[in-house]
């Protein structure tokens, strides 16, 4: 029992001193958890391999789970952003611009680490089994500086320019799941957690609020934290030669509270700015097979209902001149992974992911802050197992770039004929883990 508790404590401090931010894939969710979960592509609803995938994707897997389990990961993860944009001239009135405009500009983002957390305890003389999670599941986040031919990067009204000015974000999303699963006989399980989220935001300029008098946007760049919950439960079965294996889960719409940043108005006065972003809900089937001799196999399919999620309504203008949301389509994604044990110690893994994208081609404009645009995953990894229990994983995944294209946008007028707007993505992860068996 101490070493539970001191895994725990462990586990916060750890969970606590990194902070998450990444550009997620599956819009901003993220689209594995862990190294393991990573190298199957994040495919695991029907095949659990470790603690932290399990937990993520399905409460009811950690039944089948070999053995009880503690581990710590950490993703390094390295977004490529671009923004460009193109105005030709006299496109708001005569002389402005005097001249076509057209640039491209690139975030200067970091290398963000991507912390995670998983227990699971087994006991074989009873039918619950118990875990605990902790992890980031999602975020955004861009820093594009000004740009003086960049027409969406240049300063805002009334400072000569006809776009945003700097654009910058930082969302960042942890959850914990403490987690019991019940196993009810004939292969079959269920399992509930409950979910605690902490996210922060910064977005400057914030235009999810009414425009100041002069038409300018407020900074949002003073970044608020807040709590929400949800909940997620699932099923899971083994056949009785355990060659196959079926999932399925539903994790619910994470509610959070209002995110308030303090800002100014244009003349310096205080001003508190305010929006609503929840986390979508999420579905989730999968199915394992293990038929064939050292091969494991995943195939996981998923939903993600952005669409009646606050924060992601039809993006538009209001008559404050407030942004009305990210306007996110919802998307299918499906994962396949597949797992190969060279030998009695050494397990090498490749997984695949493909999502639809939820910015459409009329939206891109709007979701500058958050350029959540690729489509297709490649990953692998391996596990080795060091002896006593003790397990090291490594994992790398690869977004591939994709681009999307839209008009530009003004209140009051809508698409801007002869404008375009595109952003650009591409990402890179490279993860580590260690675990213990007992």
């Amino acid at each position: 029992m101490p070493t539970r508790k001191l895994s725990v404590l462990i586990a916060i401090t750890w969970l606590v001193a990194m902070s998450p931010r990444a550009n997620a894939q599956m819009g901003h969710v993220l689209e594995a958890i862990g190294p393991v979960n990573q190298s199957m592509g994040g495919a695991g609803t029907a095949l659990p391999l470790d603690a932290m995938g399990a937990l993520q994707w399905n409460p009811a897997s950690i039944t089948g789970l070999p053995h009880s389990e503690v581990g710590f990961g950490a993703m390094l993860f390295a977004p490529e952003i671009e923004l460009r944009s193109t105005v030709p001239a006299n496109t708001f009135g005569p002389g402005f611009p005097d001249q076509t405009m057209s640039g491209n500009t690139g975030s200067e983002s970091d290398v963000n680490p991507i912390p995670s957390f998983a227990l699971v305890c087994q006991r074989c003389d009873s039918p619950w089994t118990f875990g605990l999670g902790g992890f980031a599941i999602g975020g955004f986040g861009v820093d594009f500086p000004g740009s003086r031919t960049n027409p969406v990067l240049t300063p805002q009204l009334p400072d000569g320019g006809m776009g945003f000015g700097p654009i910058y974000s930082e969302f960042q999303l942890m959850q914990f799941c403490p987690t019991v699963a019940r196993t009810l006989g004939r292969g079959w399980s269920v399992g509930f957690a409950p979910t605690i989220n902490w996210a922060s935001l910064a977005v400057s300029p914030f235009s999810a609020a009414a425009a100041n008098p002069d038409g300018s946007y407020s900074p949002g760049s003073s970044a608020d934290s807040v709590w929400g919950m949800g909940f997620q439960t699932g099923v899971y079965y083994e056949s009785p030669n355990r060659h196959w294996s079926f999932g399925a889960s539903y994790k619910s719409p994470q509610w959070f509270e209002e995110f308030a940043l303090n800002s100014a108005d244009h003349l310096g006065n205080p001003r508190q700015l305010s929006m609503k972003l929840d986390y979508p809900s999420i579905y989730s089937i999968g199915l394992g097979y293990r038929g064939l001799k050292r091969w494991q196999f995943a195939w996981d399919v998923r939903y993600v209902d952005y669409e009646n999620t606050d924060g992601f309504q039809p993006a538009g203008f209001d008559t404050t001149g407030a942004v009305t949301g990210f306007g996110w389509e919802s998307i299918w994604a499906t994962a396949l992974g597949a797992e190969y044990a060279i030998n009695s110690r050494l397990r090498w893994r490749a997984g695949y992911t493909f999502n639809e994208t939820p910015i459409n081609n009329a939206n891109m404009f709007f979701n500058s802050p958050a350029p959540a645009l690729v489509q297709h995953h490649l990953s692998t990894g391996f596990t080795y197992e060091m002896g006593q229990g003790w397990m090291l994983s490594a994992a790398y995944k690869h977004g591939f770039q994709n681009s999307v294209t839209s008009p530009w946008q003004a209140p009051g007028l809508g698409e801007v004929p002869g404008t375009e707007v595109t952003g650009t993505l591409a990402t890179y992860g490279l993860s580590f883990g260690i675990s213990k068996c007992f």
